[in-house]
């Protein structure tokens, strides 16, 4: 098992430090040399972005359960209780590569520029229209406005994967039509464009394709930045 907060910053809103995700990973019998399969629950959501946050730090074996718990269960696998625990290890991470990470001021510097990348809002069509200020999934964790980054082009995350199976959606039975460029796509945490961001880089082939894992939680209580409705 591998806890999510593990890789998550313990004081503030960003990643472990180096130093601390080798303790973490270590701490639970991690070791450089593993094959990491990777689920979630929520759609997977987490098993994806846990997967872009291990390749920053240089893991080489990394792949995602494809359907996750849900389509484990919907075949009547096998399962079992208890949690097995491994000796610790020393765990060496690289120093993080973020190149596949978009920062805030990016995002800003590419509103006042004619040229730069697609930017794709993967929420649900009610948070990017401004009806709801989150999904359903975590009712009170609004942000301080509603709305989208002005420019965005809304393909909600949800036509990636089967709804009843949380299976990947095979690229062509994908009705997808945005322009195959540079792109950075962003949700309301990261978690959801994680997804869409393994679905454009790993089965589709995008050039380029990032994250701005600050999304909505960070753009929409900022003050100050554009929004559009």
């Amino acid at each position: 098992m591998l806890p999510w907060r593990l890789l998550r910053h313990p004081i503030k809103r960003d990643f472990a430090s180096k130093e601390d995700l080798e303790s973490g990973l270590g701490s639970v019998g991690i070791s450089n040399e593993d094959r990491l399969v990777l689920y979630s629950d929520l759609n997977n959501r987490y098993a994806f972005y846990a997967f872009w946050v291990l390749k920053a730090f240089g893991h080489k074996e990394l792949y995602v359960l494809n359907g996750g718990k849900t389509l484990w269960e919907v075949k009547g696998l096998p399962k079992e209780r208890e949690m097995r625990r491994r000796a610790t290890t020393k765990y060496e991470a690289n120093t993080p590569d973020w190149s596949d990470r978009v920062m805030v001021w990016e995002i800003l510097k590419r509103l006042k520029e004619a040229d730069g990348f697609q930017l794709l809002d993967v929420r649900y069509r009610e948070e990017y229209y401004g009806d709801v200020g989150t999904s359903p999934e975590h009712p009170n964790e609004e942000s301080q406005t509603t709305g989208h980054i002005p420019g965005a082009i809304n393909v909600p995350w949800n036509v990636f994967f089967d709804e009843v199976t949380e299976e990947l959606i095979p690229p062509n039975r994908l009705n997808l039509k945005i322009e195959k460029t540079d792109t950075v796509v962003y949700c309301r945490t990261g978690a959801r464009a994680s997804l869409v961001w393994f679905y454009l880089k790993y089965l589709l082939g995008f050039p380029r394709v990032r994250l701005y894992d600050g999304s909505w939680a960070e753009w929409g209580n900022m003050v100050g930045v554009p929004v559009e409705r």
